[in-house]
């Protein structure tokens, strides 16, 4: 796994450093964690998004694969946040380790979002 992830959950402008930091991280949890974590996600029942009625920003990677972008369009349109105040960033070129792979994007959407609170 932590040869595969790196490779196969980023998007393609993820560089060597950013993957090799992907595995060091998934090398750094324990198997038994790991698989833990894995099996709360399976066993997950979604939650009563309908019931969520605060600001909300969601931000997604358009080459997700274990987070498509469509299951996030979903969700946002199930919460019962009023619209404008729930909202949707899409970052190109992206997989599933947002944070990782566009440190300075996030950290731009989430400072304007926050700001505007």
């Amino acid at each position: 796994m932590a040869n595969t992830i790196p490779n196969t959950a980023t998007g393609p402008d993820a560089t060597p450093l950013q993957k090799a930091f992907i595995r060091e991280m998934l090398l750094a949890q324990s198997p038994s964690g790991y698989i833990a974590n894995c099996r709360a996600i399976e066993h997950a029942t979604p939650p009563n998004y309908s019931a969520v009625r605060c600001p909300v920003l969601v931000v997604a990677g358009d080459v997700d694969k274990s987070a498509p972008l469509a299951g996030c369009e979903y969700i946002l349109g199930q919460l019962g946040t009023e619209e404008g105040r729930r909202r949707l960033e899409v970052l190109e070129g992206v997989g599933h380790w947002h944070c990782v792979e566009k440190p300075d994007a996030v950290g731009a959407l989430v400072s304007e979002f926050v700001a505007a609170l």
